[in-house]
């Protein structure tokens, strides 16, 4: 069961909270003097420079300090630090302020050990409602019960609506594992720190809830850069925590110190997180976490590293008051909508390209409304398949890397309006940069203003989240009497490749597999797919009329997320069955993580699309060279690992066996793991994306070999 939240200790209710404000402005202090005169619950103390601040602060043992920046002599900076310094000061919260506060600023107090940085002119009272608890029944400020950082840590969690983490366990992250037996969060144990990274991205994915990772220090957060910079680069909500050496020790050599005299963790992370940050203090601990989880969340969302030295998460800290929160809705311009509403309703062969960005918020109910009332088609990235229902009259399928032809054809032959929504508009998205996107009137929409214009040089560009944008379009259009133009030519429906089944007595096409596992899994089943030729053929062949159906991370093209993927997928919908697509060459980087899914008696059904070799490198480099390295895979035995995992094992060679193993495959319990003998010589014709991009040529389509 969850922990109750932290109650005050009756004898808390008869001390007063005394207050230290520290400022050379004399005017500013006399008002603070006078607004608090009369409060019985707060004693306020000034002084006007920060050497009689800290001369006081022994005499006076304030609980709360509120310190200008910028004074003459010593600054706000500098006491922050030596008051910070001295462990029997450790718990004081101070507070900062500057009437010139910038982010580089707003980091060095952190840095110093500061709680808050603040804009002048502030509000104390708001500072203290922040901070401290107030009794219900008076206006009597009551000081609040400590409680171990680690404790408070995972209470915040809690609050924030998460209910399960992954990760592995060590020394310096030990404190947060014991804090969660105390909790009502599910802790997964993963076998490796790359696979509690894809496992908390899925979850995320398919949840639009925060994931969370607990590492421990040194080798356990370097095993989780490949996941970290997945999540950066796809846009997911994921919080590392990161178990830290005592400040005590940082430069002397420890083993496993990530700190700035160390590994340089903070530093490592940055560029590939929203934001990295080491926790100074046991008193920042509670708004530095506020901080990263809204971070994770709002905007564009993205990953957050925080490390936690050991001394900051078995410290005593007081709880804040309120947890916070940050909600925003993106306000359009009604003359922009109006334009653009009108652009679309007048135009001869609109379509929309819609991203993965439209499955948060019911934005995909709102695309097929405007897509019907528009008479538009739609085409979707890799990414977001699904988003639209792949049989609907106006869809096209998909633009992109395993894309179809209807997609390329419909804008190929000239398309006078595009609606790009929720995509970044990168080479896997658009063929590799297809040139006619750029079309007459290009309207880009992204809830990240930086992605907008790298690629294309939009007409109309709205930094929005996609339900804001769509919603409001909708609104302008239902005032609308007249109808859009009916399309000159009909879109009819999705176009896939024709390929010809294997002609091998021991192997079967990838198209007949994915025909057949659709016959047999739900339609509400959720695909997991890695990265390779079988990402290739998964985006052209499966059907998805679920906008939730496809979780792939295409943004960093990392191999091996599928397993884990799936793990969070489940986790997130346990009602629903959940199946890891991946090749050999995917399933031997993160194929423990089968055991993970025994040991949390999970029924993911993990597709190995074995070839014996890292096919879609063989395919491209023969492609480039005429000739290719043998990059064999041959030794691995997927059933006899799977099985030393704790899975259900099947070998699939030819039509009809995996539909014959129906049974197994939708009533086994825990893990099954389906060893699928695929044709290596039976390819989808591929666009030289990559070539396109270096020689400025249109992209040319390989062909199949049988």
């Amino acid at each position: 069961m969850p922990s109750p939240s932290p109650e005050l200790h009756p004898v808390a209710a008869v001390r007063r909270l005394r207050v230290l404000v520290v400022d050379d402005d004399q005017l500013h202090l006399r008002a603070l003097e006078r607004q608090f005169r009369d409060d019985p619950g707060l004693e306020l103390v000034v002084v006007q420079n920060a050497i009689d601040a800290m001369l006081s602060i022994g005499g006076q043992r304030p609980d709360l300090v509120v310190m200008d920046i910028f004074m003459p002599g010593v600054d706000g900076l500098e006491a922050c630090r030596r008051i910070k310094a001295n462990p029997e000061m450790d718990d004081v919260q101070i507070v900062l302020t500057s009437s010139e506060l910038t982010p580089e600023l707003e980091q060095a107090a952190s840095d110093a050990g500061a709680t808050l940085a603040l804009a002048k002119p502030f509000d104390v009272a708001a500072i203290l409602d922040e901070l401290f608890l107030r009794s219900e029944t008076d206006d009597r400020v009551l000081a609040p019960q400590t409680m171990r950082g680690a404790d408070l840590l995972v209470h915040m969690l809690e609050e924030a609506g998460v209910e399960v983490v992954f990760g592995i366990p060590g020394g310096a992250i030990s404190p947060v594992h014991d804090a969660f037996l105390d909790s009502g969060v599910r802790v997964i144990t993963t076998r490796h720190e790359s696979g509690a990274m894809f496992s908390a991205a899925g979850y995320a994915r398919m949840t639009g809830k925060l994931g969370v990772v607990a590492v421990t220090s040194g080798p356990g957060v370097l095993n989780s850069m490949t996941g970290l910079a997945t999540a950066w680069c796809d846009g997911t909500p994921v919080l590392l925590l990161v178990g830290e050496t005592p400040r005590s020790s940082h430069g002397k050599g420890i083993l496993q110190d990530g700190s700035a005299h160390g590994l340089q963790i903070v530093e490592m992370t940055r560029s590939i997180a929203k934001l990295s940050l080491e926790v100074p203090s046991a008193s920042a601990l509670p708004h530095l976490l506020r901080r990263g989880i809204q971070t994770a969340l709002t905007g564009r969302p993205g990953p957050v590293v925080m490390t936690l030295p050991l001394d900051v998460i078995t410290a005593q800290v007081s709880p804040p008051r309120r947890g916070g929160h940050v909600t925003s809705r993106n306000v359009i311009e009604p003359e922009l909508i109006d334009e653009i509403s009108s652009l679309f309703l007048s135009a001869d062969r609109p379509v929309i390209l819609a991203g993965s960005g439209l499955r948060a918020d019911g934005a995909t109910a709102r695309l097929r409304e405007l897509a019907e009332r528009l008479r538009c088609p739609v085409v979707t990235t890799p990414k977001g398949k699904g988003v639209f229902p792949e049989d609907h009259p106006l869809a096209l399928g998909v633009l992109g890397v395993g894309g179809h032809r209807s997609a390329r054809r419909y804008i190929e032959a000239g398309v006078d309006a595009v609606l790009a929504i929720g995509t970044s508009l990168g080479d896997i998205a658009t063929e590799g940069f297809l040139p006619q996107i750029q079309a007459r009137t290009l309207v880009h929409v992204d809830v990240d203003g930086r992605q907008i214009g790298r690629s294309y040089s939009p007409t109309h560009a709205v930094v929005s989240s996609a339900a804001d944008f769509l919603g409001t379009l909708l609104e302008r259009l239902a005032s609308q009497t007249r109808l859009p133009p009916v399309l000159r030519s009909s879109t009819g429906g999705i176009a896939r490749q024709e390929l010809p089944s294997s002609a091998k007595p021991d192997r079967i096409a990838t198209q007949d597999v994915i025909s057949e596992i659709q016959e047999i899994l739900p339609p509400d089943t959720i695909y997991a797919v890695d990265s390779g030729e079988h990402f290739v053929f998964a985006t052209h062949f499966l059907q998805l009329t679920h906008p939730d159906s496809y979780v792939v991370m295409t943004g960093l093209g990392s191999m091996g997320p599928s397993i884990g993927a799936a793990i969070g997928a489940q986790l997130a919908h346990p009602d629903r069955f959940v199946t890891a697509i991946c090749g050999d060459g995917c399933f031997s980087m993160n194929a423990f993580e089968i055991a993970t899914a025994a040991a949390e008696r999970l029924p993911i059904r993990v597709f190995v699309f074995n070839d014996e070799r890292l096919g879609m490198v063989e395919i491209g480099h023969q492609r480039i060279y005429g000739r290719t390295p043998e990059f064999s895979l041959k030794t691995l035995d997927v059933c006899t690992l799977a099985q030393g995992l704790g899975a259900t094992t099947l070998r699939i060679n030819g039509i009809g066996q995996l539909r014959a193993a129906r049974a197994t495959i939708l009533h086994a319990r825990g893990p099954v793991v389906i060893d699928v003998r695929v044709d290596p010589d039976v390819f989808i014709p591929r666009i030289e994306r990559v070539a396109a991009m270096v020689t400025g040529t249109p992209p040319k389509s390989s062909k199949s070999v049988h």
